[in-house]
Formats: C-alpha cells, sequence, structure tokens
C-alpha cells in the first residue's frame, strides 16, 4: 500500500485523459498492486479502480470489478487513518525501540550503522535509532550513516543523500555500463549487482577486524526469502567477522511504514510522490516490471532511454533470438526473466534469418537445441560452430564442452576460430 500523490494523479491524467480520475486526491488514496484503494471513516477498504499497462506501456484505467455499490461512505483521509492506527503505531515504536536499546547494550562496543537507499525503510531505521539514542541519552555514540551508490541512482536519490548529514557514500570501482560489458545484464537468474554493489562493496570499505552492528531497514513483509528473518541477522559472507545486523521494523507492514512517516514528518525521497514502491537501483533492477518502466519513461526519459539503446545493442550483439525465443522489440519486456516463450514464432525466425543474412531452414538451427549430453544449447557461437566443423544439415548438435572434445581443440583454440570466421564475416556468426 503506497501513498497515492499529485504526481502520480497528473502522470494517470497525462497518459490516459480518463475522466474516472477525477475522482482522486492526495490525502486520500492509496496504491496497492495496481488496485487504487481508499479507507472509509469505519476502517474499511473500498477498491476504486484498477490500472492496465500493455506491452506497448500504455495506461488504461477501468472500474474495479465487484467495486462497492455503497456511493454514500465517507473517504478517510491520511490523517484518519493515522488517528485509527496511533496505538498500532505507538507499539510498534515502542517495539522497535526497545530491540534498538536492548542490541546496543548487547552488543556494547560495536560501533553501530545504519545503510540507508534513500528508501522510506531505511530512513524510518535510521530515524528510530537516532531516536532511540536520545531516549537513552547516549551521547557519544553517533552512528555511521552509509549510501552505496549503484551508479545508477536517479537524481532525486543523490539529492537526497546530500541532505542527510554526515552520510557516507561507498562509490563503485567501475560504473554499471562499464561493469555488464564483462558480467552482463543483470536478470533474475544471474543478479550480481547486490553482491558487488552493495554487499561486496560494505566488505571492502568496511575494517575486518572491527566490531559493526548493523541497522537494516528490512521487513518480513517484503519477500517470502524475509518473512523468515528474526531481529538479529548474521550472513555467513561475513566469516568470521565481528558483525551483527539488527532489523528494528521488520514487523512494520508498508502501511504501517507511511502512517508513521507522515505521523512523524519524516522526510521522504521525492521519488514516491512519482508512484513508485521503491526508490533504489532505478531503471535496470531485474526485479521491477512494467508498471515501474512506464513511469521510468515519463519520469525519467533520458536514464530510461539509456537503457532502452543499450538493450536493443545487447539484443543484437549476442543474437537473443535463439536464447530468448522472442524479437528485438520484444526483448525489452522479458530481459529480465528469461526466454518468453518455450518455442519461437515465425516471426522471430524470420527475424534472426534476416539479420544474419541466412535462409530460413538454417536459421531454425539456431533454436532449441539439445547437447547429446542432454545441456541445453543457446549460445549462437556454440550452434554456428557445430554446423561449420559438422556441417549445416547436421541433427544432433553438442555442447562447447563435448564439441571442444570431439574436435580435440583447446579453450584458446576455439576462441581463435570464432574470431577468425568472425573476421571473414561468415553468415553463421
Amino acid at each position: 500500500m503506497n501513498p497515492i500523490y499529485s504526481e502520480y494523479i497528473q502522470f494517470l491524467k497525462d497518459k490516459t485523459n480518463d475522466e474516472k480520475l477525477n475522482i482522486l486526491s492526495e490525502g486520500f488514496y492509496w496504491l496497492d498492486r495496481s488496485i487504487i484503494k481508499c479507507y472509509d471513516t469505519e476502517g474499511k477498504i473500498h477498491k476504486v479502480l484498477r490500472i492496465h499497462i500493455d506491452d506497448e506501456l500504455n495506461i488504461s484505467v477501468t472500474d474495479y470489478k465487484g467495486k462497492s455499490k455503497d456511493k454514500e461512505f465517507i473517504i478517510e483521509s491520511w490523517e484518519g487513518t493515522i488517528e485509527r492506527n496511533k496505538n498500532n503505531l505507538q507499539e510498534l515504536e515502542d517495539e522497535s525501540i526497545g530491540l534498538i536499546k536492548s542490541s546496543i547494550e548487547k552488543y556494547d562496543g560495536y560501533s553501530p550503522i545504519i545503510f540507508t537507499s534513500s528508501g522510506k525503510d531505511s530512513e524510518l531505521t535510521r530515524y528510530l535509532v537516532n531516536k532511540s539514542l536520545e531516549l537513552k541519552s547516549i551521547i557519544d555514540i553517533k552512528p555511521i550513516i552509509m549510501f552505496n551508490n549503484t551508479s545508477m541512482d536517479c537524481a532525486d536519490t543523490y539529492k537526497m543523500i546530500k541532505t542527510i548529514p554526515d552520510c557516507i557514500t561507498i562509490n563503485p570501482k567501475e560504473g554499471f555500463y562499464q561493469k555488464i560489458k564483462t558480467v552482463g545484464i543483470p536478470t533474475r537468474h544471474h543478479r550480481w549487482c547486490c553482491s558487488l554493489y552493495k554487499e561486496g562493496a560494505t566488505k571492502e570499505y568496511l575494517d575486518d577486524n572491527e566490531k559493526y552492528l548493523f541497522f537494516y531497514g528490512m521487513r518480513n513483509e517484503e519477500s517470502s526469502t524475509r518473512s523468515g528473518y528474526q531481529d538479529e541477522k548474521f550472513d555467513d559472507r561475513w566469516g568470521d567477522r565481528k558483525w551483527m545486523g539488527i532489523l528494528p521494523i521488520r514487523k512494520w507492514t508498508e502501511e504501517d511504514v507511511w502512517l508513521y512517516t507522515f505521523k512523524e514528518n519524516i522526510i521522504f525521497n521525492p521519488k514516491y510522490r512519482n508512484g513508485y514502491a521503491r526508490v533504489g537501483c532505478h531503471i535496470v533492477c531485474p526485479y521491477y516490471t512494467k508498471s515501474t518502466w512506464v513511469l521510468d519513461k515519463y519520469f525519467y526519459s533520458k536514464m530510461y532511454n539509456r537503457f532502452q539503446k543499450f538493450l536493443k545493442e545487447d539484443f543484437l550483439e549476442r543474437q537473443l533470438w535463439c536464447a530468448m525465443n522472442c524479437t528485438e522489440k520484444e526483448y525489452p519486456l522479458c530481459w529480465n526473466g528469461g526466454a518468453i516463450r518455450p518455442e519461437p514464432t515465425e516471426e522471430v525466425i524470420q527475424e534472426c534469418a534476416s539479420y544474419k543474412n541466412i535462409e530460413i531452414d538454417i536459421a531454425k538451427k539456431y533454436f532449441n537445441r539439445v547437447c547429446a549430453c542432454g545441456s541445453k544449447i543457446t549460445k549462437n557461437d556454440v550452434i554456428a560452430m557445430n554446423m561449420k566443423f559438422l556441417g549445416r544439415d547436421i541433427e544432433q548438435y553438442l555442447c562447447k564442452k563435448c564439441l571442444r572434445k570431439f574436435l580435440n581443440i583447446s579453450v584458446d583454440q576455439w576462441k581463435n576460430y570464432i574470431k577468425d570466421f568472425k573476421e571473414s564475416e561468415c553468415a553463421l556468426f
């Protein structure tokens, strides 16, 4: 549940020109997985509108199916919802502050560090840690504030970070666009970005021999993985380091976070006002979807267009028709999650044949090949090497390992063959 601000309302109106949106105003409505909701003064949720986004990133709005027939209810304002939940919010605050205080006592001598992404959860955590230290009257403990720069956050995030007093920014050795040239685009099946720009960068920056107490803004509600987290979190990747993580807000819901943020007037990243549920990593996170991309295209068009240009170049350079079973046009909608379909369409095969300047029958041989050893073959160069050495009419293909063994060639010889074939402009490659 994310509050709907005037910026997001204007975005919807600009994209749809739909009169149904005229009922919306800031201070009353919430967005929950493409459904616009509101509370009545009795605390009952009313589902009002549904947002639809197609593959062209066009938006449409419809009345929610099963929309309440009761048109007489009084919509509750955010202030009203805060008042209705004030006891729960106080209990959450007390429990979180209690955990922070007891953790500092338990891990006496550890230096407290608060990680921030400028997101609402990490900023709430920072607020609660500072409040805990004030209530405990500990003036000699000053938490270290750290921000891991992925090099791919938006201007609103960087501006927000600059407002945080004494915040340490850990900058990467290589920016995102430099790194993907060697390791590829991060996807849901090949996700290296967090381990490099966050966990890895933190381990490199901090002293292995120091004792650190990390305060994280992670919540159980966020994912199935995080649902099992407890108050303390030790990462096995830390090895024998004297480090410990504390999760003060793990029991809070997203709605709790927002209501408390409003109640305490905690400053938050303005990116949320544009309709984003998350503010980190921007554009390139493999867990974002169309609901985020359509916002990127509208609010951050320069960054969006740069990444789209890179996706097109990546698709053509790696000839991803065969690995993804999709067309160049479809790739921006599936780059983050693997093959778009189990079998290629005629359009996919035709586009591949046209790009490689080969016949359709030859192009078909690049798709869905399995080695005799059972390994799936998705690399174009491996398919091409099969046809180059074993003939274009072969039926049984070999994976790179098996083909190298069959041809009795080394890895360097394999690379040199491919290099030579490409330089001679062989259409198979």
